[in-house]
């Protein structure tokens, strides 16, 4: 034979495929099933690891859109606020604005009462005195029957005493 020229020996060839296949007959039967059922289990894990990770990473997503809107609904209500709070602040200041205008004018309208009283009172006592004046330059003038020059000293002289009061 010629595979026997080249070292080759046949029938310890065949024992040794027949022992091969004896030995893989056994592992498949004993270990071969249990490695495969080790590798699907593995697998499987493996691939429910891959799927909650995309879980979380899609919950992770959710919840950040969540927050994401919930800061712009607290942005909106936080400018709200403000803008309310500046509303107010205006309404203020204008109500405070109107009620010291009022104030201001009720001042106004008691300076001008309170002036208006004192002249009409000044305007009295200027009368008064007129009057006794008048009094007096009469009780003059009758007391002392007056010539032309006399009558016209009479009229200085009352007119410098009404000038010194």
């Amino acid at each position: 034979m010629e595979l026997e020229g080249m070292g080759i020996n046949i029938p310890l060839l065949i024992s040794q495929a027949v022992s091969f296949g004896i030995l893989f007959f056994i592992l498949y039967k004993v270990g071969f099933k249990k490695f495969l059922k080790t590798m699907d289990e593995r697998s499987m894990r493996i691939k429910e690891s891959l799927e909650a990770g995309e879980k979380a990473k899609l919950e992770a997503a959710q919840a950040e859109e969540e927050v994401a809107k919930r800061i712009e609904a607290a942005n909106l209500e936080g400018q709200k606020i403000v803008d309310r709070a500046v509303q107010t602040a205006e309404e203020i200041r204008k109500k405070a604005e109107q009620d010291a205008r009022k104030q201001a004018d009720a001042i106004i309208v008691k300076a001008q009462a309170e002036i208006a009283r004192e002249k009409e009172a000044a305007l009295v006592e200027l009368r008064k005195e007129v009057a006794d004046l008048a009094v007096v330059v009469a009780g003059k003038a009758i007391s002392k029957s007056l010539d032309e020059k006399a009558h016209q000293d009479l009229i200085n002289s009352v007119l410098k005493e009404a000038a010194v009061l």
